[in-house]
């Protein structure tokens, strides 16, 4: 009995350790993962498209570098089977693929012989070669700027000929690997490109702030795993010491028990027939509540495959829902980038009207300017010249007024002088009267 109660306990202290166990797991999770965040949310892009012409004009550019480049490598595979292709090529792309492998080959003996002039051999009668080393230079510069304008003709010939760039598709096996992992290398460039140009520098600096806050927090978890670890290793280290402990009383119980039993075989067995009849009586009540739980776990499955049917209805009309409210967004998406297009291609015209109008205003306000300062003459001559006429006038008024008081006064004084005439006529023949 005593071993029985002992090992029952030691069973329970275990499955106390493993419930706190388990416990620390489950909140070191919860801490590592915060249900308010959600992480694939933040780091993927907000759009899908690019919203400036420069981005689109950048994409352009190395996507038409990708292409060039794609053709310019097909270019040794077509010209050692120039037989193969001459005909779905046509003439003209031939003879330029043609001439491209003469000025290949005269470039590359051009190359050996400034080799063979940086290292000068003598020959077999002892001569050295009669070309100097600044003319081979020139030749080669003169052969790589042929070259670089071949690759661009034979390349403006393979745009001219959509069917030409199928046909070479097709054979994208033939290129070396270098090759290919240099188109591979600009097609990831493409990609990183475009992935950063979809993200504003707002974002970029959220999610840095957020990617230095994930670490941050996985470094403080990581101390309290630490921490968490140390103690669960002191607390098994004082369990196990409690446990060699707990063997050594076992041990002198177990001794003690083997004495016991020589005295108390018969208390031993009434008390196994006891427990026998006692473990009967547990059977039954266990039989009968299993029995209870049966039914219960019967009932609980059918109301589980109820919610499960109930649940996929749902999750159906919900799932329409959602592809349903994706579309309109995708519509919505295409309408506001048409919109936009609109608004930009009528701000465009707008900004060309108003530099016309400003040129134009520009040109009349120099002409006005130049009419104002006439203006401005004409106006001081025509106040000059009333100033002039105002003059003459009060002049001639003056003048007229000085002519009529002149007038005047002379006719004033001519009849004086009549007056003064008459009267000495008048008092000479008053007189001549009296003397008679």
């Amino acid at each position: 009995m005593a071993t029985e109660a002992i090992e029952q306990k030691n069973q329970i202290e275990a499955i106390t350790v493993e419930t706190n166990r388990a416990r620390i797991d489950d909140n070191l999770t919860m801490k590592r993962v915060s249900p308010k965040v959600d992480v694939l949310q933040i780091l993927e892009p907000v759009r899908r498209k690019l919203a400036s012409i420069e981005a689109e004009r950048i994409i352009s550019v190395i996507e038409k570098t990708i292409d060039k480049l794609e053709k310019v490598t097909l270019l040794p595979h077509i010209s050692n089977n120039l037989s193969r292709f001459s005909v779905a090529l046509g003439l003209e792309l031939t003879c330029a693929i043609r001439e491209h492998v003469r000025l290949e080959q005269h470039f590359y003996y051009t190359v050996t012989k400034l080799i063979e002039i940086e290292h000068p051999e003598e020959d077999q009668n002892g001569m050295h070669k009669v070309k100097t080393k600044a003319e081979r230079y020139n030749n080669f510069t003169l052969l790589q700027q042929a070259l670089g304008s071949s690759v661009k003709n034979i390349i403006r010939l393979f745009d001219g000929t959509p069917s030409a760039c199928q046909i070479i598709q097709m054979e994208c096996r033939a290129r070396k690997p270098v090759c290919m992992g240099l188109i591979l290398a600009l097609k990831k460039l493409r990609n990183f490109v475009f992935g950063r140009l979809l993200i504003s520098p707002s974002e970029e600096k959220e999610k840095s702030e957020f990617v230095e806050n994930i670490i941050l927090q996985d470094k403080q978890n990581t101390v309290i795993i630490a921490t968490l670890e140390a103690e669960l290793a002191a607390a098994i280290k004082d369990k196990e010491n409690e446990m060699l402990k707990k063997n050594e009383i076992i041990r002198k119980l177990k001794n003690n028990l083997l004495q016991l039993d020589l005295f108390s075989e018969d208390s031993i067995r009434q008390i196994k027939q006891d427990s026998e009849k006692q473990q009967q009586g547990d059977q039954k009540d266990s039989e009968g509540r299993i029995l209870k739980l049966q039914e219960e776990i019967a009932q609980l499955r059918t109301q589980l495959n109820n919610s499960i049917t109930e649940h996929r209805s749902t999750e159906q009309s919900l799932r329409k829902r959602k592809y349903k409210t994706e579309t309109e967004i995708e519509n919505w998406i295409q309408k506001y980038d048409a919109d936009i297009e609109e608004k930009q291609e009528e701000y465009e015209q707008l900004v060309k009207i108003h530099k016309d109008e400003g040129i134009l205003l520009f040109e009349l306000e120099s002409k006005i300017e130049a009419i104002e300062s006439e203006y401005v003459q004409v106006v001081e001559d025509r106040k000059r010249r009333a100033e002039e006429k105002r003059i003459r006038e009060e002049q001639i008024y003056l003048m007229g007024r000085a002519a009529v008081t002149i007038q005047s006064f002379w006719k004033g004084f001519k009849v004086r002088q009549l007056i003064k005439s008459f009267k000495k006529k008048k008092k000479k023949g008053k007189g001549k009267g009296r003397r008679k």
